[in-house]
């Protein structure tokens, strides 16, 4: 196999997040960012306005192992420390094209921080991506899930479909579908979860 989940639980699909509605999302009510409730108050607000289905309790870390289109490994453990925007597409997604050069302008504002974004190619060839990376100017990192296994483990049932996970390697927050991710909204939020967010491990209970 090319790639491999360690995680403990099948990831919570989008089909069941969208049945059981948005989820309580409270990662900011304890520790540090307690004192400053206004701070939390922004970020859920961000989230709604780009309509991201947020994740509480957060699932447990992460790992995929895969190589990218210069055949280097990479996993995503590579970039603890750092919050992560990962997202699934192919070349034919009309959907995809759409939002990709506005996820080049998000990279290219926020790489100098504690952000990565890392996309993931389903069942294309490395030089089929290679040349779509070249049409559209595109900078950032793309894996390649040539048999389709990490999707699966996703449940990845449309695309675009797009991951935010904490500094820690564990989901947060769930997008279908295209967004304009170099809009206002979408760069404050990953700039507010860049430099503010505190892994729930190291904060105090608020109960």
């Amino acid at each position: 196999m090319n790639a491999k989940i360690t995680f403990q639980k099948l990831l919570i699909s989008f089909a069941i997040l969208i049945a059981i509605g948005v989820i309580a999302f409270n990662f900011f009510d304890a520790g540090p960012l307690a004192k400053n409730k206004s701070v939390k108050a922004r970020l859920d607000g961000l989230f709604q306005e780009l309509n991201v289905h947020k994740i509480s309790p957060p699932t447990e870390s992460i790992e995929i192992n895969l190589k990218d289109i210069h055949g280097d490994r990479v996993r995503l453990s590579d970039f603890k420390g750092k919050i992560v925007f990962l997202n699934f597409w192919t070349t034919w997604c009309p959907t995809c094209r759409v939002e990709m050069p506005s996820m080049e302008k998000l990279h290219q504002r926020l790489k100098d921080k504690d952000f990565a974004m890392v996309t993931i190619n389903i069942r294309e060839p490395a030089s089929q991506v290679k040349a779509f990376f070249k049409e559209y100017r595109l900078t950032f990192t793309t894996l390649l899930d040539l048999t389709g296994d990490v999707s699966a483990g996703f449940s990845i049932r449309s695309i675009p479909s797009t991951y935010i996970l904490d500094k820690t390697g564990r989901i947060i927050g769930g997008v279908l579908g295209p967004r304009e991710w170099d809009s206002k909204e979408a760069i404050a939020l990953f700039e507010h979860l860049a430099d503010n967010y505190v892994a729930a491990s190291a904060m105090v209970s608020a109960h």
